[in-house]
């Protein structure tokens, strides 16, 4: 039986590294996801994972509400996002880069699915993290309730709303 988040940032606002790991891990792909909405590119979604985590744990006994850890991970993981993209921001003039280059860019493997993951990124947090636990790491709705520490009911409503909402945005995106 997987433990609830609130219990496991409990233990880990106690120093207990493990319970931080294990936050990690069931955290990192929703974290990445939103990090590469704001950014588009891996390696700096990667930087700003990273970051997030590490100040994640450094303010970890900031955090009042354990039930809204999700939400404020996710939350500082898009504010260093933004901040990131304004540090980043390179010009190169079209005719210096190689011709073959565009077209290895633009085979990679996110291509087919940039306008999806776009509008994943576009999600409010606790949708988000539900289509990101759902969908992506493949737990179970009850599993996803449990994680949460939401109703069944409630992650059922925030999953058919999330769904409605991507199929909106994807349909003005293929117009």
């Amino acid at each position: 039986m997987m433990r609830p988040t609130a219990e496991l940032v409990r233990e880990a606002q106690s120093d207990d590294r493990a319970a931080f790991a294990e936050l990690v891990q069931r955290y990192q792909r929703a974290v990445l996801s939103t990090a590469w909405s704001v950014l588009h590119d891996y390696h700096s979604a990667q930087d700003v994972a990273q970051e997030s985590f590490f100040q994640a744990y450094c303010n970890l006994g900031s955090l009042r509400d354990v039930r809204a850890f999700s939400s404020w991970l996710l939350t500082l993981t898009r504010r260093e996002a933004i901040k990131r993209s304004r540090k980043i921001r390179v010009t190169v003039a079209i005719e210096s880069v190689p011709e073959n280059a565009i077209s290895t860019v633009l085979s990679t493997w996110n291509e087919p699915f940039e306008d999806l993951v776009k509008s994943v990124g576009r999600l409010p947090e606790h949708e988000l993290e539900v289509v990101v636990f759902h969908y992506i790491d493949a737990y179970s709705v009850a599993e996803v309730a449990e994680l949460t520490g939401r109703p069944v009911g409630t992650v059922t409503k925030q999953l058919s709303r999330a769904i409605s909402r991507l199929r909106e945005w994807l349909a003005e995106v293929h117009k």
